[in-house]
């Protein structure tokens, strides 16, 4: 999952000017096409709101790559159509788009099924 400009931002701000940040909230969102670096193309519509994602886990520490993986499955409720990429924000509605990336392969579903994230599956990689 590359990182959006914001967080891209942030992470200079921070490593070059000193200037603290936090995400105290990250919440993962469903996407009809390529949210790129701002977060375009979220899904909408009937029963769907992002999801909360309130725990992870690091792994794949090998010295050239940093990885964080979700602890708990997600199950998104959403609108009939396909979902073709995720994406992480630090609110619930709103907020700033932290990045994004596709799913393993789209999702076709139905008005009112669930696109599931199951454990581990979420993978947010730093190289």
């Amino acid at each position: 999952m590359p990182f959006s400009s914001y967080l891209a931002q942030k992470l200079l701000e921070k490593a070059f000017l000193g200037q603290d940040f936090a995400v105290t909230e990250h919440w993962i969102s469903l996407h009809t096409a390529d949210p790129g670096a701002t977060g375009t193309n979220e899904a909408s519509g009937g029963p769907y709101v992002r999801k909360a994602l309130n725990q992870f886990t690091a792994v794949d520490d090998d010295g050239a790559a940093k990885r964080v993986r979700n602890v708990p499955p997600l199950f998104i409720q959403v609108a009939a159509g396909t979902y073709t990429h995720l994406g992480l924000w630090d609110a619930v509605s709103g907020g700033n788009f932290l990045g994004g990336g596709p799913l393993s392969s789209p999702a076709a579903v139905n008005d009112g099924d669930f696109v599931i994230i199951r454990e581990s599956d979420l993978s947010v990689l730093q190289s």
